[in-house]
């Protein structure tokens, strides 16, 4: 597997609130895709965070595409 992608979902901006999601998708725009499409609500605002590595999806047990709250 490669790298995986952190991504956070908001309500708004500065929304304390913050949902972070580890995902297993190298692919950036991918994985906001997931997650909107699974996750998050339509008004929600989803942004990239960065890398994570296939150690730790490795340790998390995530397969291809699965996501896990972190």
């Amino acid at each position: 597997m490669q790298n995986g992608r952190l991504i956070r979902v908001t309500k708004y901006q500065g929304d304390p609130r913050t949902t972070a999601y580890i995902v297993a998708v190298a692919d950036p725009v991918e994985a906001i895709e997931l997650i909107r499409s699974k996750a998050a609500a339509p008004v929600d605002e989803i942004e990239d965070l960065g890398r994570v590595s296939d150690a730790l999806l490795t340790t998390l047990k995530l397969g291809t595409r699965q996501f896990v709250r972190a």
